[in-house]
């Protein structure tokens, strides 16, 4: 019952369009009874910032099982008794939390997994020992940045070209540049693994794989599949990962022996992943140049599909490639939730997005709140202020408010400008297809009220088409990353 679609990763939403024939129902009852006893499961694995999340679906991209576990909780993390961000411990907490996922799943959904994949945090990075896989260095977070090794990296001999994404002293080629210069020489004896590459080997045991995604801030070109010619000429070359594939490629069968008493099926593969938020990206449904998908959290993270490829290092945006011929562009903007939060309460939030709405306040334009916009800046390719000035910005803003929910009505219209103007801006710097709709994840997509003020100032100006904004069933890079899975599954590379 294989269904082949031209899009990499299928939506679940059009899997199946129930017809309301007698037949057409019996027919699908009987199906779903049988995939209950004992069809194809695909499981995908979120190690996130605070804890490991995982999401079996089935061939229909269905959720059957979720479970999480925080590293916090884990055996690890209480043996150490460290806190839970101490890196050095860190290693041992991700593979306690792995084996922990994988027991809290009912042997009977265990045993019907055909396909993993993993994703981790984007520029995590476990230097290991080339044979045996074990760290032999503390595991270097995604947010530690890494001065000396930036340096390293920036000095004549090495020719990293300027504004590249490795010259942030946050990217993984700068964690490796550091532990060449002040740990260790020898690059023969060490490689390089991303922190779901370094999951996923647990399960394969095939030492240096790694995906497109994780590796574009090590340096790889995803436009060339390739690494840049500089890169190979670098002193320690030989700690990269050797073998790159696309996200939900097939790597091997589940080798590792502890890995196997879960994993029994002896079909069970393992595939590549992704970056966290590149599979929450993926959960969301978006799979058309033109779709994008907003998160609002404490900031706003933007990402739009794109036939072309968009990156300018000196503002923070670039391109992940997805599927055979897309490019998923995206950025970041400071003004999100934070703002929020600097003002109201959740429970604020919602009393006087009420009044809001009781009002028709935006849709009346009172007070001219459509007009609002605190957050332009000409500053850093106006992608927004940095957050004290916004928050500054605001503070002197409610001061002409006649009330709360007039100053809440404002600060949303704001927020919704500052996000128009991201897709306008990757529009300016070429990406191809004009925004055709958005997908919203984080604690903003709970709003209602201001997706609607969002929709709207996104179509302002675009004539004759509505740009919609609506929250995504499927939120949890968990479930992106299951989708992948069941994409590598197919894939008989």
């Amino acid at each position: 019952h294989h269904h082949h679609h031209h899009h990499r990763f299928p939506r679940h939403n059009d899997q199946h369009k129930m017809t309301t024939t007698r037949k057409a129902i019996l027919a699908f009852a009987t199906e779903e009874e049988h995939e209950e006893n004992g069809g194809n499961l695909f499981m995908g694995m979120d190690f996130g910032t605070s804890g490991c999340r995982v999401s079996l679906i089935d061939e229909r991209g269905v959720q059957k099982f979720e479970t999480s576990v925080r590293y916090t909780d884990t055996r690890e993390a209480k043996a150490t008794k460290e806190t839970s961000s101490s890196s050095s411990s860190m290693t041992a907490i991700w593979e306690d939390a792995l084996w922990t996922s994988l027991e809290n799943i009912p042997r009977q959904i265990r045993e019907r997994i055909v396909s993993v994949a993993i994703d981790g945090t984007s520029g995590t990075v476990i230097i290991v020992h080339p044979d045996s896989g074990e760290p032999l260095y503390k595991a270097m977070m995604y947010n530690e940045k890494f001065e000396a090794g930036a340096q390293h990296l920036a000095s004549e001999r090495y020719r990293v070209p300027d504004g590249h994404v490795t010259r942030s002293s946050t990217s993984a080629l700068s964690k490796l540049a550091h532990y060449f210069a002040n740990e260790n020489p020898k690059p023969n004896s060490y490689k390089l693994l991303h922190h779901a590459d370094w999951l996923s080997y647990k399960l394969h045991e095939i030492m240096g794989v790694s995906d497109f995604n994780n590796s574009l801030k090590l340096g790889f070109d995803p436009g060339s599949e390739s690494y840049p010619q500089w890169m190979l000429d670098l002193p320690f070359a030989e700690a990269l990962p050797k073998k790159m594939l696309p996200p939900g490629a097939r790597i091997g069968v589940v080798r590792n022996a502890r890995a196997r008493e879960f994993l029994s099926n002896p079909e069970c593969v393992v595939c590549t992943g992704t970056t966290d938020s590149v599979a929450a990206f993926i959960a969301s449904g978006a799979t058309e140049p033109g779709d994008a998908c907003t998160s609002l959290g404490s900031t706003l993270a933007w990402k739009l599909i794109s036939e072309t490829r968009v990156d300018d290092g000196s503002v923070g945006i670039y391109s992940h490639k997805i599927g055979n011929q897309y490019w998923l562009v995206g950025g970041a903007c400071n003004t999100g939730g934070n703002i929020l939060r600097a003002f109201f309460t959740n429970n604020e939030l919602q009393s006087l997005t009420e009044t809001i709405e009781k009002e028709n306040m935006f849709e009346l334009n009172l007070f001219g709140v459509r007009d609002a916009d605190f957050f332009k800046s000409n500053a850093g390719g106006d992608f927004g202020l940095e957050v004290n000035d916004a928050v500054k910005k605001c503070e002197s803003e409610r001061e002409t408010c006649a009330n709360d929910a007039l100053f809440l009505c404002k600060i949303f219209s704001s927020i919704a400008k500052a996000e128009k103007r991201c897709y306008e801006n990757a529009n300016a710097m070429g990406a191809s297809v004009k925004l055709k709709k958005v997908y919203t994840s984080g604690g903003g997509a709970a709003n209602v009220a201001w997706c609607k003020m969002r929709s709207s100032c996104l179509s302002s100006d675009n004539p004759g088409s509505t740009i919609d904004v609506c929250a995504s069933e499927y939120t949890e890079a968990s479930y992106g990353t299951a989708l992948l899975a069941k994409h590598g599954f197919r894939d008989k590379r």
